[in-house]
């Protein structure tokens, strides 16, 4: 293993890896309030494996969220579940068997109470989980950096929310891929874009955060259909953002497209710019640019990814400077414990500046990490 701390080593940074909440998050934090009979909670057996039950919402299956380093003949609901999600000091011992310095740290179950439509219930969800986020972070002497989750129902809730969260030293968002109701283009979301420009806070859409709706294996039923489908929400979410005139109105705001990979960008840009040449004159009437569709790619978009060796083929037409490696601890598709193999093999023959700015100087100057 590499001393992830030595100064000679390579400084690697996951910029996107998780937390797995503790089974008492919500049980224990909204003890006392109007929400306690309906706070999240586990349930389940170590056999059969544990969900998370989420009021109106289908249960979180917690063993994948977990299961980092596991073989793939023994993925499902049961098994082994690092303590690392949940416990800050073995989360460090994993990092320094991963020869990983720093993280940037996503929710689990989180990321599903996001997407509950009962505003004052997911206020108070959301608001228990970043008051434990950013205890978690505490005790790490600078390695664990947290991402505050923000709802996305009502801006007034969000900027307050943003505030607050601000204050508690998280570092930056998560908010829903796609929200509940409209399209981030709309002008209600204005002051929520600003919240983030102001504090200089990178906001992420993260895989599998929304958009739930339809049936994206197109009726087949089968699951490796509908695996592709998180991609293309952000593909729509981005296009919203460009020619709705977000980027334009907001030119310093950061936006991070997360676990999402990165393969894609190049040829993303590309067709944005091929289409509104080609058809603006007619399809965008009254939608008016700064700059070219792919432009506001390199300017206000960061993306991440683990396992991605044509992000890095195609780094030259993406920006090196906007590409940020992940690990994805503790999640099942997590590199652990072998990721400086992975980067070794993924970046063979990428030149030193290059490779240390994507595996950690990207996130470190994004994230105000230091390395």
């Amino acid at each position: 293993m590499s001393d992830p701390k030595d100064p000679n080593a390579l400084r690697i940074v996951s910029a996107d890896s998780h937390v797995l909440e503790p089974h008492d998050l919500w049980t224990k934090r909204l003890a006392g309030s109007p929400f306690a009979d309906r706070a999240p909670r586990m349930s389940g057996d170590a056999e059969e494996g544990y969900v998370f039950e989420i009021d109106g919402l289908p249960p979180f299956p917690v063993g994948l969220a977990g299961a980092a380093g596991r073989p793939s003949e023994t993925l499902g609901p049961a098994g082994e579940i690092r303590e690392g999600g949940w416990d800050t000091r073995a989360r460090l011992l994993d990092m320094d068997t991963d020869g990983i310095l720093a993280e940037v740290l996503y929710p689990s179950v989180g990321m599903s109470v996001a997407q509950s439509k009962d505003r004052e219930y997911q206020l108070a969800c959301i608001r228990a989980y970043n008051d434990w986020v950013a205890e978690f972070c505490d005790g790490s002497g600078g390695r664990l950096v947290g991402l505050a989750l923000i709802p996305a129902l009502d801006t007034e809730s969000s900027v307050a929310e943003i505030g607050r969260t601000y204050e508690l030293g998280l570092r930056g968002a998560m908010i829903p891929a796609v929200p509940s109701e409209g399209h981030y283009g709309d002008e209600r979301f204005t002051p929520f874009w600003a919240a983030f420009e102001e504090r200089d806070w990178p906001v992420s859409f993260h895989v599998l955060t929304g958009g739930g709706s339809g049936d994206p294996t197109l009726g087949s039923g089968i699951p490796l259909v509908g695996i592709m489908n998180p991609i293309h929400h952000m593909h729509s979410t981005l296009g919203v953002m460009i020619f709705c005139g977000t980027f334009d109105r907001h030119p310093n705001l950061k936006v991070v497209s997360a676990e999402h990979d990165a393969g894609w960008v190049a040829h993303f840009g590309y067709r944005l710019d091929q289409m509104f040449d080609r058809h603006h004159n007619w399809l965008a009437s009254g939608v008016s640019l700064d700059l070219q569709p792919s432009e506001y790619l390199r300017r206000n978009v960061w993306y991440t990814f683990q396992k991605d060796p044509i992000a890095v083929e195609t780094r030259g037409r993406v920006g090196v400077d906007r590409l940020l490696w992940a690990s994805d601890y503790p999640h099942s598709d997590s590199t652990w414990p072998h990721s400086r193999d992975v980067i070794a093999a993924d970046f063979k023959g990428v030149p030193q500046d290059e490779l240390r700015a994507i595996v950690g100087g990207n996130a470190s100057a994004l994230y105000g990490v230091e390395i």
